[in-house]
């Protein structure tokens, strides 16, 4: 049995680590729970875990503090899982910085949980013989030391690459635009085989992923079939365009799971018709409801919970995604783009495209042409 400690602030997190998660089946020993870093470091050194779980947000000190400690001062070198509710893609890089092995995204999921823990059993195994064969491993060499802190500069570039990637694909795959998905995924796996950066960090990239379709959408029954395909997790599917392919079936599921939704949604259907139909303009949830004959306070509240955003959110999605293809595929201005899309303020344009993707329309269009 492998030993783990879990780190977290909230109790019902706590709780759910004891009672949700098979460890002992997956050949595990749960030694003890934190809820804060402090509180997790004087576990670590009763326990000695060869495995930690811990959240980022937590009191006196956070996860990323935590890791910190045990990676640099404490020179542990086995397993660390990050399980947070906050999609951050600062936060997954600082994981990755870290050598952390997984970053998970709450609510918790056991069947996520157990495949990850089986999935370490090897490495673990693998390490546990060689601390067996070497009790001391040394850098000396001034020489070597340069090469690592070269090396270091290098992979940083990378993993700033690696996650512009990622969230343009997880934003292809939300937007249903299926077309660009494959290219946006070879050039990921691309910077392995150009030996840019190491398979593992590629693992790193592609479990924030799936991690986070996981979290939004698993509840769906098809996405969460596609979603728990093994194939997610098998390198060796990736090259033969497995991983592309998941990626287009969960976006495709995705829009046709709304437009199923919206099928049955009556007056939220005809309001979001009118939306598709007229969004480029300035438009009001009152004139929507005036088309529709129907109350506007009435629609805005049924709007809200059948598509689970509000009506002014829902237009600059459309509108996001629109200027999004705009963006990769012409050559008009920003300027121009934004008054196309029925925004009179370019700056109020382009707080939105920031607020929906994560970058500016100029980053994204520099990054997506030529």
């Amino acid at each position: 049995m492998y030993k783990v400690i879990v780190a977290d602030d909230e109790p019902f997190m706590l709780e759910g680590w004891r009672t949700m998660i098979d460890w002992q089946a997956c050949g595990y020993e749960l030694c003890g729970t934190a809820t804060d870093g402090e509180e997790a470091l004087s576990l670590f050194n009763a326990v000695e875990p060869d495995l930690v779980v811990t959240d980022i947000q937590m009191p006196v000190m956070d996860g990323l503090g935590l890791i910190h400690t045990l990676r640099e001062d404490l020179a542990y070198t086995s397993k660390i899982v990050i399980v947070t509710g906050y999609s951050d893609f600062n936060y997954a890089k600082q994981a990755i910085r870290y050598q952390v092995d997984q970053y998970v995204l709450k609510p918790l999921v056991p069947e996520e949980i157990h495949q990850i823990l089986m999935e370490m059993i090897e490495p673990l195994d693998k390490r546990r013989e060689e601390l067996h064969q070497q009790d001391d491993l040394t850098f000396t060499d001034d020489v070597h030391v340069d090469h690592l802190d070269e090396r270091r500069v290098s992979e940083e570039y990378d993993l700033e690459q690696m996650m512009n990637i990622a969230k343009d694909i997880l934003t292809l795959i939300e937007a249903g635009d299926t077309d660009p998905i494959d290219n946006a995924v070879n050039k990921l796996l691309l910077m392995t085989e150009k030996a840019e950066v190491s398979l593992e960090w590629i693992h790193h990239v592609i479990r924030y992923i799936h991690g986070d379709l996981l979290r939004k959408y698993g509840k769906r029954e098809v996405c969460r079939e596609i979603l728990c395909e093994k194939e997610w997790h098998e390198t060796a599917s990736w090259s033969s365009g497995t991983l592309q392919e998941l990626c287009v079936r969960i976006s495709e599921q995705l829009s046709q799971s709304d437009l199923k939704k919206l099928g049955t949604g009556g007056l939220v259907a005809e309001a979001v018709h009118e939306l598709k139909q007229h969004y480029r303009s300035k438009i009001k949830l009152q004139d929507v409801a005036n088309r529709i004959h129907v109350n506007s306070a009435y629609l805005g509240q049924q709007f809200k919970r059948e598509m689970g955003v509000s009506f002014s959110d829902y237009v600059h999605q459309l509108r996001v995604e629109e200027a999004r293809k705009l963006l990769r595929r012409t050559n008009m201005k920003i300027t121009d783009i934004a008054f196309k899309l029925g925004y009179h303020d370019a700056e109020y344009f382009t707080q939105k495209f920031r607020a929906h993707t994560g970058e500016l329309p100029s980053v994204y269009k520099n990054k997506n042409q030529g």
